[in-house]
């Protein structure tokens, strides 16, 4: 249960963090086209934050085998990279703004990953 707990007050902070930083990037991206891809990157980057979260959580310091968490967090960062990859063709096959798509998933991306951390060890 406290597994559940806790990806759910991670996804609460991911989801905050993510409106936090679409509105700073609204002053900047300021066309609709714009607006909705970075709809579009916020729900990408969403889902693959709390994927990346789940495989991170069980090998936390003192759970799992020494340098486990460490192997999981490069395979979340390798994860993150090769969605930003495939991400930037498939942003201009669908007709979104390229650069507020890119822009905005690497945003949202940081910001959940400084998040992680922090949240690692949250156990109520």
């Amino acid at each position: 249960m406290k597994e559940r707990r806790a990806l759910g007050y991670f996804a609460g902070v991911s989801a905050a963090l993510i409106i936090i930083s679409t509105v700073v990037l609204r002053t900047y991206f300021r066309t609709v086209d714009q607006h909705n891809a970075m709809l579009v990157s916020a729900g990408l980057a969403f889902a693959v934050q709390l994927g990346s979260y789940a495989l991170l959580r069980p090998a936390r310091a003192g759970r799992g085998k020494p340098g486990e968490l460490m192997i999981r967090w490069a395979i979340g960062a390798v994860m993150r990279l090769f969605v930003l990859v495939l991400y930037a063709p498939l942003a201009r096959i669908i007709n979104l703004s390229v650069e507020a798509a890119l822009v905005s998933l690497v945003t949202f991306f940081f910001m959940t990953m400084m998040a992680e951390p922090l949240l690692l060890e949250y156990d109520r």
